[in-house]
């Protein structure tokens, strides 16, 4: 992946976990640990690119295209913003 690809998995990411906790208990807690297991691990994947990648389960993942798709129907704008997408704004 390259780093846009990176950075739009590191926000779909977040979009779903934030759905999960405002709107719809999608994901169990070791679900969300999972996700963001691999949210973190895409972050430090920015910072070397050697480090390898650590996918969530193809359940969570179908889980995952569910959210987003309510996300999306709904028009979810999460109460708090991705805090990486700011850190990438103050940082350019």
């Amino acid at each position: 992946m390259n780093k846009l690809q990176i950075e739009e998995r590191i926000a779909t990411l977040y979009l779903a976990l934030q759905y999960c906790s405002e709107k719809k208990k999608t994901f169990t807690a070791g679900e969300r640990i999972c996700i963001n297991q691999e949210r973190f691990q895409w972050m430090h994947i920015l910072d070397n690119e050697a480090a390898t990648p650590r996918p969530v389960s193809p359940i969570i993942e179908n889980k995952l295209k569910e959210v987003s798709k309510l996300a999306f129907q709904h028009n979810f704008k999460p109460y708090y913003g991705d805090p990486f997408k700011e850190e990438i704004l103050l940082n350019a």
